[in-house]
């Protein structure tokens, strides 16, 4: 399945340059292992748009750690 999301341009640069393997997110859409993210970057500076995609590898929902409940922490990977 995949999933379109928007994403502000200062988290997708932290994607590109391999600071962020993850998203904290609402699990409002049933993510899955082996989802696909597209992500439409949003640019405050301009009106353009870029898309990237990356893969699910991980969902975590465990609220006795801390994550508040109704919300996932995606670990993403680079899409090949």
């Amino acid at each position: 399945m995949v999933h379109d999301l928007k994403i502000k341009y200062e988290f997708a640069q932290l994607h590109f340059i391999g600071k962020k393997n993850w998203e904290l997110i609402k699990n409002d859409r049933d993510y899955k292992v082996g989802d696909t993210i597209r992500f439409t970057v949003l640019e405050w500076e301009s009106s353009s748009n870029w898309k990237y995609e990356r893969t699910i590898t991980n969902v975590f929902d465990d609220t006795s750690l801390g994550l508040q409940e109704g919300y996932v922490i995606l670990s993403i990977e680079k899409e090949l």
